[in-house]
C-alpha cells in the first residue's frame, strides 16, 4: 500500500505516532528513555522550531501533538527520530533501525475534536493498564508547562487547567475505537453520528 502524500501546513496541529521496529521495547529503563526523548525534542526544536502541544512516551512508541508554524513537519520529525535513535544506540550499544517505517500523522483541523485527541493521547497509559489515572504516569507532558529547550504550549483554544478533570474521564471502548480509526486518516474524521460529544464510561 503506497504511503499517503504528506500534507505540509502550519494552521493546525498534527497528531503523530512513531513506533519502534517490530514494536520491540527500547531496551533501556523508561526513565532513561524519557530523558533521551526530552533531549531529542529539544534538539529537534533547535533545528526546526515547532510548538510541542502534548506528548506521551510508551515502552515502544510515542504520541506527539505538534504544531509547525513553518509547515515543516517532515524536517522536524527527521531531526527528532534521528537524534532519538542515535542516543538510544549510544546508551544500549545496539546499532540497528530503531523505528519501523515512517511516522504516522493526522491533522486535527476541527476544534470540536481537539480535546478528545488530547484526552486520547494522555490516556494511553490507562488503556495499557499501567496506571489508574493520567497524572500518575510520569513519562508525559501532562506534568509540564514547559520542556527544557522546547517550546511547549497547549493550543490557545484548549483550556488545559479547566480540562484536567475531563482529561481523566475515560472513553468507552467503542469511542476509543472510533478515535483510533479517525487518527489513521490525513484529517481526523469520525462518522457524522459521532460528531457530537463522545461517550464516556461514567
Amino acid at each position: 500500500m503506497p504511503r499517503r502524500k504528506l500534507i505540509r501546513q502550519s494552521k493546525f496541529p498534527y497528531h503523530v505516532v512513531t513506533r519502534t521496529n517490530n514494536r520491540a521495547w527500547f531496551q533501556l529503563p523508561m526513565y532513561k528513555v524519557w530523558n533521551i526523548y526530552k533531549e531529542s525534542l529539544a534538539y529537534a526544536n533547535e533545528k526546526v522550531p515547532v510548538e510541542t502541544n502534548a506528548t506521551v512516551l510508551m515502552s515502544n512508541h510515542y504520541h506527539l501533538l505538534v504544531t509547525t508554524p513553518d509547515s515543516n513537519i517532515d524536517n522536524f520529525m527527521m531531526h527528532l527520530n534521528l537524534k532519538l535513535s542515535k542516543l538510544i544506540s549510544i546508551h544500549t550499544g545496539i546499532i540497528n533501525h530503531k523505528f519501523s517505517n515512517r511516522y504516522k500523522w493526522t491533522i486535527i483541523d476541527n476544534q470540536a475534536y481537539l480535546e478528545n485527541v488530547y484526552r486520547y493521547i494522555y490516556q494511553n497509559p490507562l488503556r495499557a493498564g499501567i496506571v489508574k489515572n493520567c497524572f500518575s504516569y510520569p513519562y508525559s507532558s501532562y506534568h509540564f508547562t514547559s520542556f527544557e529547550g522546547t517550546l511547549f504550549n497547549y493550543l490557545p483554544h484548549f483550556d488545559y487547567h479547566a480540562s484536567k478533570q475531563s482529561l481523566e474521564k475515560r472513553f468507552s471502548t467503542e469511542t476509543e475505537n472510533i478515535i483510533r480509526k479517525g487518527l489513521k486518516k490525513s484529517y481526523f474524521r469520525v462518522a457524522t453520528r459521532y460528531a457530537r460529544p463522545f461517550r464516556f464510561i461514567n
